[in-house]
């Protein structure tokens, strides 16, 4: 193991060479450095498996020094060495990037060696969950990148798709019989609805991939709910769900973009619709709550079991029971509607049970509220 001590006591640096000549366990190279200057000479020209550094120094003292080493220590490890009765400095040490911290009294001898293996390890442990998260968002940006291109090369030959048909049920292309517009019919709507597919796609990579775009201004949460459940009220069993609205009078503005909110709105209402029974009812309220505005969407559908609620916020999660009942879906609107609401700073909560509906709970921050 290659060890780098800034040490500028003779007496000290003699003690810790003969400390590591009696482990008969492992084979120690020793580096001095006596002031924080040689140090960063040598950080900067070689590479260390672990840094012994006295906190007093002839040209640093204190945290001061840490700081200084760690800055250039480039994730070698720290064990940091204080001054007897210094027991608060070498905690203060180990929140400033230290792996440990020994005090020069009776028990130095026997811990040092100890110190140093377990500093050894702690250092080895970080750089691999270093790597690993390197690796992790690596894989996220290239899987986005991934994703945006294919996405791309879908929707070329996606859309031609779609604007042939349209044009064809149109009549532009010549009368059709009624088998061909009905199929032509179902190739179109298969068309757009496989284009709305990747749209979402694309939009739960890019919030995992910490690249979602906002574009804020002002917006009217009472007029979007208004027009979402105008809107879908006669898009699900023909209106025979009974869709309440109760929207607290004077509800504040947002600050926030519109279109994902409407998404937001859109897709909870949609979803509460879809899954209740002819003759049930869906409530969507919005009220300010402790400086928050509260959204909720309440239904007395299939629900969700308990066991069963992680999944579904994750996306392609879905129950086993609307699976049984082939329930149309993909399992992306609810991830894709958590990552919107936690764009703008909010949280989404699934309150629910099999049989007994389902509650939606979506709270915004009150920073985002507008007069």
């Amino acid at each position: 193991m290659k060890i780098l001590l800034v040490e500028d006591s003779r007496t000290s640096v003699l003690l810790v060479q003969m400390l590591l000549q009696d482990d008969p366990l492992e084979t120690y190279e020793l580096h001095v450095a006596g002031t924080l200057a040689d140090a960063k000479t040598r950080l900067g020209n070689e590479k260390f498996d672990l840094i012994l550094l006295d906190l007093t120094l002839p040209d640093t003292s204190g945290l001061a020094t840490v700081d200084s080493v760690f800055s250039i220590a480039d994730g070698t490890g720290i064990v940091v060495l204080t001054a007897q009765n210094d027991e608060e400095l070498g905690l203060a040490a180990l929140r400033h990037g230290a792996q440990d911290f020994l005090v020069k009294d009776e028990t130095y001898r026997r811990v040092l060696l100890r110190a140093i293996k377990y500093a050894r390890q702690r250092s080895l442990a970080e750089k691999e969950i270093r790597e690993a998260r390197d690796l992790a968002e690596f894989a996220t940006r290239s899987k986005s990148s991934f994703i945006a291109n294919l996405s791309h090369e879908l929707r070329t030959p996606l859309n031609a798709v779609i604007g042939f048909s349209e044009m064809m049920l149109s009549g532009m292309t010549g009368k059709m019989t009624d088998k061909q517009h009905e199929y032509t019919n179902d190739i179109f709507k298969s068309g757009r609805y496989l284009l709305g597919l990747i749209g979402t796609v694309l939009d739960i990579s890019k919030i995992e991939a910490n690249k979602l775009e906002l574009h804020n201004g002002i917006v009217d949460m009472r007029e979007i709910i208004a027009d979402v459940t105008e809107r879908l009220q006669g898009a699900y069993h023909n209106g025979i769900v009974e869709l309440v609205v109760d929207v607290a009078p004077g509800l504040p503005k947002l600050y926030g973009d519109e279109t994902m909110l409407t998404q937001v709105v859109t897709n909870l209402v949609g979803n509460a619709l879809k899954y209740s029974p002819d003759g049930g009812e869906v409530r969507v309220s919005a009220v300010v709550e402790n400086g928050d505005m509260i959204f909720t969407v309440k239904d007395h559908g299939i629900g969700i079991p308990k066991d069963e609620i992680d999944m579904v916020l994750q996306p392609f999660g879905r129950t086993q029971e609307s699976r049984v009942r082939n329930i149309d879906g993909t399992g992306l609107g609810l991830p894709l509607t958590k990552g919107l609401v936690e764009a703008h700073g909010g949280t989404l909560k699934l309150v629910s049970d099999t049989g007994k509906g389902t509650t939606v709970i979506v709270r915004l921050p009150d920073d985002r509220l507008r007069n």
